[in-house]
This record gives structure tokens, sequence and C-alpha cells, in this order.
């Protein structure tokens, strides 16, 4: 009897040590629509609510008068790190010149986020040395193009973006999973207004 019930303890920490070895090994992406959805939701509604600095803006592409009660997704979520002392906000055909840093939610990999792209080399931005990168705004996901449009030149906002204004369900770009939350420390460095300003050079 003893033997029994020693074979039964040994295989339920088998099983046991099988079922956390599993856990483990689960991939970085595992549940990504519904970790991302959550992530959003919990950012909305310190935005809804008007905690630490988080506000809400309905994308470019939807109509203002959805007013606050719809569904998160249509929003982006953003923080002002810095006031710019610009007076113009680029309209959709301008061009600009933006120093950015784009990650994703924080993963058991990547407690910060998994960095995707960013416009600067190092692991800092050196505003003296580093170039913005110049772009049309037009050429941004929704929700990057939302954010710029309502900045000014020396504005820097953290913005995150829900993946229906991202990269959407069905991601186009190899680097971005499916239903990406995209979370971004952008800081809008000049404008180009279209067929005006026609020099677009940085120095």
């Amino acid at each position: 009897m003893k033997k029994a019930f020693g074979a039964l303890m040994l295989l339920a920490l088998l099983a046991a040590f099988a079922a956390c070895s599993e856990k483990e090994e689960e991939g970085e992406y595992d549940n990504w629509q519904a970790r991302n959805e959550h992530y959003v939701d919990s950012i909305a509604t310190l935005a809804r609510n008007g905690t630490d600095g988080w506000e809400m803006m309905p994308a470019f592409t939807v109509s203002d008068s959805i007013g606050t009660s719809a569904d998160n997704k249509y929003y982006i979520y953003y923080q002002r790190l810095q006031s710019g002392t610009g007076t113009y906000s680029p309209q959709y055909n301008d061009s600009i010149r933006v120093h950015y840093s784009g990650r994703f939610i924080p993963s058991a990999s990547y407690p910060l986020g998994y960095n995707f792209g960013k416009s600067y080399n190092g692991s800092e931005l050196n505003e003296a040395t580093d170039v913005p990168s110049l772009m049309c705004v037009n050429q941004n996901v929704v929700g990057f193009a939302t954010a710029v449009m309502h900045m000014v030149a020396g504005d820097r906002w953290k913005v995150v973006v829900p993946y229906y204004l991202g990269y959407g369900a069905s991601s186009s770009s190899s680097s971005i999973p499916n239903y990406s939350t995209l979370i971004f420390d952008m800081q809008l460095a000049r404008v180009y207004r279209y067929q005006i300003d026609t020099d677009t050079s940085w120095w």
C-alpha cells in the first residue's frame, strides 16, 4: 500500500513538473490577442479616469461623434512628456521629422516591451547627433498619424496604439505579430507643409 501511494505521489510530482516545463516553454506571443486587449483596456481605464496624466482621443478615421463610450480600440492613449514651442500641427499630406522608439507590450523576455523599431542607433536618443526620421504623415498607421496630427514641433508624447489602429488582426509586417499593441515614445522635431516647404533637409 505504501509503495503504491509512493508511486502515485511520484507520478503526481512528475506530472506537475511536466506542466511547469510546458508553461515555461510557452511562446512569447501566446494568448497575444487577449494580452494586448487587456493591456489597452487597462490604459483606457486610466485615461477615462484622468489618472497618471493619461489622455485619449478617437482616431482621425473615426467620427468625433462616437464620444467616449465606444470600444477602446477606436482611440489612441497618450501622455504628454514634453511640450514644444511649435504653433502648427501637421496635416495628413504633410511631411515630418520625428524621433521615435516603438515597443510591444511587456512580456516575460522583454519586461519593457520588445523594441521593434526606432529612429536612432544608440540605446538612448541623442538630440545633438541623431537625425530624426523623415516621413509623410500618411505613410504611417492610423494611430501614429492621429498622434502626430495633434502635436507641434518639440512635443514629446508616449502613445499607446491598439492593434485596430496599428497593423491589425492580420499584420502585413513580418516583424509585427497580429493583434500587436504599439507603444511609441515619439518627439516631433519638424514639420514640412505639403507643397510649401520643399526643402526637407535637417542640417
